[in-house]
């Protein structure tokens, strides 16, 4: 025994001495592959085609390469130049139109007097139903509505449906995935077409509605997705706003197979802020119009938090009726795994009883940068009560552009203590970097004093050495200090 511990020894030192391992290894002949399996090389070096590619050409990897996949937004396109005060919006293109939350954008953009165009983008656009809301709109406003063919998840569609508009509203929403419609494909590489294409076709806002259960890395891909879905969008378009509605209610609220009468509550004591669909559609259209909403992010809940079962049972009891009831998650989750197994369009999925687990109240703000609420965009949110006495027509409710002197005042009250700050600071020596930039110009006048200094907001003194063009014949309006 002892013979073959010495010879065992021996062979090892050997082998030590040879370089080789005297321990078993089984990648020791390919160290880079160490930490790579047979799925992640699939998804390096694909072979085959995948079963899902939503609208987009070449392979479909995995979400962690939406990393490398997104435009850089440091580098600006040729034709690019971003406009640090985009102007109100006139023409406006809403992706989602026949959704809930779009039809009612739709409404209230061709109801404002400022909008010149409305852009609606469906993806069957010739199978509207007769009576539905987004008809009744076509119906009402044959000559300020455009009927447009978009899935946000085809780039040339996106791009066809946003040329020449100066909005682009992201209002699009699904629960249920199927094949070539994932919830990444949607709200991740849509967000990220449509944000995009803003900048290629010279949109100067961006709105990217949201729901404020959107949470990263959530065990629900609805909610994870939305989530990624707003990274993409500031990621491409840094002027972006995003909007967080808490669920929406309303009169004409889309119930789902058997949800129209009962509504098994699962997570009944999750906490909620519902939002009026009319309020939520408010809130959009302000941002076609405010500067205060540009490159920020907006928690627009309702004005009270309830619980999950308690919303449920008062928008049952001021809208549709209908039997609202505790259920338990297990069955919940079964069902949910069973339903789109079984039926062709399931009624609900597990996606969607997840939705409940975390309360969709508002953040705080003191927490997050650029964060803020309705005071931002100087609106109030109505109840549940005043909205259902509104509904049945027991109260008026406000043509929403006469509002708009009361956000206009707290707008031009802004600037002018922007003014009086700026001449107060030049008394001390320090001049405010001038930031007017217009689309690309031919002429070399960019390339002066009028680009934009990231890094260096201030100066000391006026900039030096710096003289339009001999070419330029008509300089711009604004002189070079």
């Amino acid at each position: 025994m002892r013979r073959v511990i010495r010879q065992s020894s021996s062979t090892s030192s050997a082998l030590a001495a040879a370089g080789a391992r005297s321990f078993w290894d089984p990648y020791g002949h390919q160290q880079e592959s160490m930490f790579l399996d047979r799925k992640d090389l699939e998804q390096m070096y694909p072979t085959q085609k995948p079963k899902t590619t939503g609208g987009e050409y070449g392979y479909a990897r995995g979400m962690h390469w939406a990393t490398m996949l997104v435009p850089n937004p440091a580098i600006r396109l040729p034709h690019e130049r971003r406009r640090l005060n985009p102007r109100p919006a006139k023409r406006v293109t809403v992706f989602g139109a026949s959704g809930y939350l779009g039809a009612e954008v739709v409404r209230e953009l061709c109801e404002h007097p400022a909008i010149e165009k409305v852009r609606a983008c469906t993806r069957y656009p010739t199978l509207i139903p007769a009576g539905s809301d987004l008809d009744k709109l076509l119906q009402q406003y044959p000559d300020k509505i455009e009927l447009h063919e978009c899935d946000v998840t085809d780039r040339i569609q996106v791009n066809v449906a946003s040329n020449g508009s100066d909005t682009l509203v992201f209002a699009v929403d699904f629960h249920n995935e199927y094949a070539n419609n994932s919830h990444f494909d949607v709200f991740v590489t849509g967000a990220q077409n449509v944000s995009w294409t803003a900048r290629s076709v010279r949109a100067e806002r961006v709105i990217f509605c949201n729901g404020l259960d959107a949470t990263f890395a959530s065990e629900s891909n609805y909610v994870d997705m939305r989530a990624r879905g707003e990274d993409a969008v500031g990621a491409n378009h840094p002027d972006a706003t995003i909007l967080r509605f808490g669920p929406l209610y309303g009169k004409n609220y889309r119930y789902r197979g058997l949800g129209k009468f009962i509504y098994p509550a699962v997570f009944p004591n999750t906490n909620v802020q519902p939002t009026w669909v009319v309020d939520a559609a408010r809130a959009v259209v302000r941002a076609t119009q405010a500067n205060r909403a540009i490159r920020y992010k907006l928690d627009l809940g309702g004005p009270l938090t309830v619980t999950h079962s308690e919303m449920m049972r008062e928008m049952a009891q001021r809208f549709h009726s209908r039997l609202v009831f505790p259920a338990q998650l297990s069955i919940a989750r079964f069902l949910a795994k069973l339903l789109p197994w079984t039926t062709p369009n399931p009624w609900f999925d597990d996606n969607w009883i997840l939705t409940w687990e975390l309360d969709q109240t508002n953040r705080r703000s003191t927490l997050f940068d650029r964060l803020a609420t309705w005071d931002r965009i100087c609106m109030k949110p109505h109840t549940m009560a005043e909205a259902a006495a509104i509904e049945r027509g027991e109260a008026e409710l406000r043509p929403f552009h006469e509002t708009d002197s009361e956000y206009l005042s707290v707008e031009a009250e802004e600037k002018a203590a922007m003014r009086e700050e700026e001449e107060k600071a030049k008394s001390y020596g320090v001049h405010r970097a001038k930031a007017e930039p217009g689309f690309g110009r031919k002429d070399g006048l960019e390339m002066l004093a009028q680009e934009i200094y990231p890094g260096q907001q201030f100066r000391v003194r006026p900039l030096e050495g710096a003289k339009y063009p001999d070419t330029v014949k008509n300089p711009g309006p604004v002189n070079i200090q």
